[in-house]
């Protein structure tokens, strides 16, 4: 994890994010923030409140997937359960590892 990416859309990377990269051609961006959010609360992905108590896993994947690429500017920010996400167009998924209070 690098501090110095200043692109928009990104969270700077520290000690409470949780960063990880996916290919959209092989990950859906739903699949992929499932994975990295159970990856930040140490559990099975199945323990989870399902994706669409938040948002419409399919409707994440088209806007990603259909604004992906190595110089795409979209990213989306949403709360899941006690856990922000950030999804970039680039492959990005960021979480904060530390509770987000409401």
């Amino acid at each position: 994890m690098s501090g110095s990416d200043k692109r928009p859309g990104r969270p700077s990377d520290g000690s409470d994010i949780l960063h990880a990269e996916f290919d959209w051609e092989i990950a859906s961006p739903s699949v992929a923030v499932v994975q990295t959010v159970a990856t930040a609360a140490d559990r099975e992905a199945i323990e989870l409140s399902p994706l669409i108590e938040t948002l419409d896993p399919d409707a994440l994947d088209e806007l990603i997937m259909h604004a992906s690429g190595p110089d795409s500017a979209v990213s989306l920010s949403f709360r899941l359960g006690d856990y922000a996400v950030t999804v970039t167009g680039t492959g990005d998924v960021y979480v904060r590892t530390k509770h987000v209070h409401s």
